[in-house]
C-alpha cells in the first residue's frame, strides 16, 4: 500500500489584534489537505522562523493535564448527549458529514488567530492566499428552552462553557471525615490508646494534596521555547518537535517585526512563522487520540 502523503508544512499569517496568537493545527491541516483532521488529537508539531528579520517568538502549548483531558472528555460527552433527542429524528445518512467536536482554544476572547496560506505563481512573483475553509465552527449546544446556545472553551463568559471549570464542579472535594473525634469504642480497655494518635489518624490526609476549591482554569499553558534571530547573529530557528494537545499552539511576540519573504508582484507579504507537523499514520501526520472519541459519542 502506498504511503499516505499530506501537506505538513505551511506559512502562517496573523490576523489583526494585540492578543495572544493562536494556531489551530487541525484547521490548517484540514484546509491544506482537503479532508477532516479532528481536534481531539495530540499533534506532533514544531514552529520555525521565516524570513531574515530580527525577531523573537515565545512558543506555548496547552498543558497536558489531568484536568484538561477530563474536562475535554466531559464536554464532548455532554455535547453528544445534548443531541440525543435530535438524533431520533435525523437519520444517519443526512447528518453533517464533517461534524466534529471542537472547543474555542483562545484563553481570552481578545486573542487572535494565525491562519495558513497557499502559494501560487503569478508571473512576476508568488501570490499567498489564506487557505480556503468552508466551515470550521466551535461546537455549541442549546442550554435554555428559548434556544440560546453556548459553545465550549478555555474561559467562562455568557456564550462559553469553561470545560475545566465545568469538570471541576463534578469533583469538588470535601474534608473526609468532616470532623475529628477522640472517642473510641471500649477506650477504657485499651491502655495504650493515645488521643493524639486518634486525631492524627483522622486529620492527616483529611484534605487533598492540591487546591480542591479552584482549578485556576485560565492557567492552561506550558512553555515550549523561544525562537529568535538577533542583531548579533544569534539564532534559534526552530522549537523542534513537541506534542500539542488538541493541535493548539500559542505565540507571544513578533508582532512589530514580522518578516516579509514572499514577493507578490505588488509588494511583500508578511508572515508570522511556519508550522510543521511530523509525518505519521494519521492521514499522513503524527497525531494520537487525546480522548476516546468513539466512547464519548464522536468519530475517530
Amino acid at each position: 500500500m502506498a504511503k499516505m502523503n499530506a501537506v505538513k508544512k505551511f506559512l502562517m499569517q496573523r490576523t489583526a489584534g494585540s492578543g495572544t496568537t493562536c494556531v489551530r493545527v487541525d484547521r490548517e491541516l484540514s484546509g491544506q489537505n482537503r479532508r477532516l483532521y479532528r481536534q481531539s488529537r495530540t499533534y506532533r508539531v514544531k514552529a520555525n522562523l521565516v524570513g531574515s528579520s530580527n525577531m523573537s517568538l515565545d512558543v506555548y502549548k496547552l498543558r497536558d493535564s489531568f484536568m484538561l483531558q477530563k474536562g475535554y472528555s466531559l464536554a464532548m460527552q455532554q455535547w453528544n448527549k445534548s443531541y440525543e433527542e435530535a438524533k431520533d429524528v435525523v437519520k444517519d445518512n443526512v447528518r453533517g458529514r464533517w461534524r466534529d467536536f471542537r472547543i474555542d482554544i483562545r484563553p481570552f476572547l481578545g486573542d487572535v488567530f494565525a491562519n495558513s496560506v497557499t502559494l501560487k505563481a503569478n508571473g512576476t512573483g508568488v501570490t499567498a492566499t489564506p487557505v480556503q475553509v468552508d466551515e470550521y465552527a466551535n461546537s455549541s449546544t442549546a442550554y435554555t428552552t428559548g434556544g440560546l446556545f453556548r459553545d465550549f472553551g478555555l474561559r467562562t463568559d455568557s456564550n462559553t462553557f469553561d470545560i475545566i471549570a465545568e469538570y471541576n464542579k463534578e469533583g469538588k472535594v470535601q474534608p473526609s471525615p468532616q470532623s475529628s473525634t477522640t472517642e473510641a469504642a471500649y477506650v477504657e480497655l485499651n491502655a495504650n490508646l493515645e488521643d493524639d494518635e486518634v486525631l492524627n489518624l483522622q486529620g492527616d490526609g483529611n484534605l487533598p494534596p492540591y487546591d480542591a476549591d479552584s482549578t485556576l482554569p485560565l492557567e492552561v499553558l506550558e512553555y515550549v521555547g523561544t525562537i529568535y534571530r538577533d542583531a548579533d547573529g544569534n539564532t534559534k530557528s526552530t522549537t523542534g518537535y513537541f506534542d500539542a494537545p488538541l493541535g493548539a499552539v500559542y505565540f507571544f511576540g513578533g508582532s512589530t517585526n514580522v518578516p516579509s519573504i514572499i514577493d507578490t508582484g505588488g509588494g511583500l507579504a508578511s508572515f508570522y512563522c511556519e508550522i510543521e507537523v511530523q509525518a505519521g499514520d494519521y492521514k499522513g501526520v503524527m497525531a494520537h487520540p487525546y480522548v476516546d472519541a468513539k466512547k464519548l459519542g464522536s468519530g475517530n
